[in-house]
């Protein structure tokens, strides 16, 4: 059973980083994953860390795992073989960052894409809370789903690449679910944030889906009947914003207000953001981050209004 509940809330920023406050959301974090994915008492718990662990890659965390297991990773910069062109080989693994996508980033490099489903993964499948940048791919610049339908969520999914299509991610022939991921600066000639493809039910709800640098945000070529777009903010795609060829609905298109400025990468959401719950359209959570920081105020001053303040 799966509950769309952010894993990260983040109302407050101050004493996250290895504070009381992060721990409690790590607790709850790992519970709910726990919880969600109906681990059995007999499941494993694998940890992952660049200066050691169970493992130092993640597809070294991966191997070592087995259906049901839980592979969690320490926070830090992930790159180098192990940490793409990730394969979960047929084995239904719970993946899970330890800090929050802000805090544990697959940097991809350029060299290939983070994740490859081509197993006949599930909905126990999962992967939560990464910050995944710099793929690169035919189809699929982070990540490639054929024949499988994993669970993704509460990752952000920055400035990746595809030649093809896909410009995040490509699926097809399977019933993948994305909630809660952060699509940002992705691009393709076709689908700059994610494309459906054939056969693809995929459900893509409370997503943030902007800036796509091609391709605009999601294009579907002959996706399944079954496939739905709902309760996602897509805006401001280079190529549109608009949803055809699936079901969609309770989409919007509305300014995220996020609290770092353009290019910072701060994707936290000023608390009158429309994709915080209390603001959204669809009165739920969008996005992978929450609401961290009061609306900044700027206001219109006049060339004379600034001289007169140093007389």
């Amino acid at each position: 059973m799966h509950y769309p509940v952010p894993l990260y809330p983040c109302t407050n920023l101050h004493g996250l980083e290895g504070g009381p406050a992060m721990r409690r959301l790590l607790s709850v974090s790992i519970f709910a994953t726990l919880l969600c994915s109906s681990i059995s008492a007999s499941a494993s718990t694998w940890y992952v860390s660049p200066g050691g662990g169970d493992a130092t890659t993640i597809q070294g965390g991966i191997d070592l795992a087995s259906s049901g297991d839980v592979v969690i990773v320490g926070a830090g910069t992930y790159t180098g073989p192990g940490n793409y062109n990730i394969y979960f080989n047929g084995k239904n693994v719970t993946l899970v960052s330890e800090s929050g996508p802000l805090q544990t980033t697959i940097d991809c490099q350029t060299l290939g894409q983070a994740f490859l489903f081509t197993g006949g993964e599930t909905y126990d499948a999962v992967v939560e809370g990464f910050k995944i940048i710099n793929g690169n791919g035919m189809n699929g610049g982070a990540m490639y789903i054929d024949g499988a339908s994993p669970t993704i969520r509460f990752n952000l999914f920055c400035d990746n690449l595809a030649f093809g299509s896909g410009g995040a991610v490509h699926a097809r022939n399977g019933s993948p679910t994305f909630y809660n991921n952060t699509f940002h600066g992705n691009g393709s000639p076709f689908g700059g944030a994610i494309l459906l493809g054939p056969d693809s039910n995929a459900q893509l709800w409370q997503n943030l889906i902007c800036g796509s640098t091609s391709g605009g945000a999601i294009a579907a070529a002959s996706a399944g009947g079954a496939s739905m777009v709902t309760c996602n903010d897509i805006i401001n795609n280079n190529g549109g914003d608009t949803v055809t060829g699936v079901n969609a609905f309770n989409n919007f298109s509305l300014d995220p207000l996020f609290c770092g400025a353009e290019g910072s990468g701060n994707f936290y959401l000023q608390k009158t953001s429309p994709c915080t719950s209390n603001f959204s359209p669809c009165a739920a959570q969008v996005g992978a981050l929450g609401a961290a920081c009061e609306v900044t105020r700027v206001d219109t001053v006049t060339w004379g209004r600034v001289k007169s303040m140093y007389r």
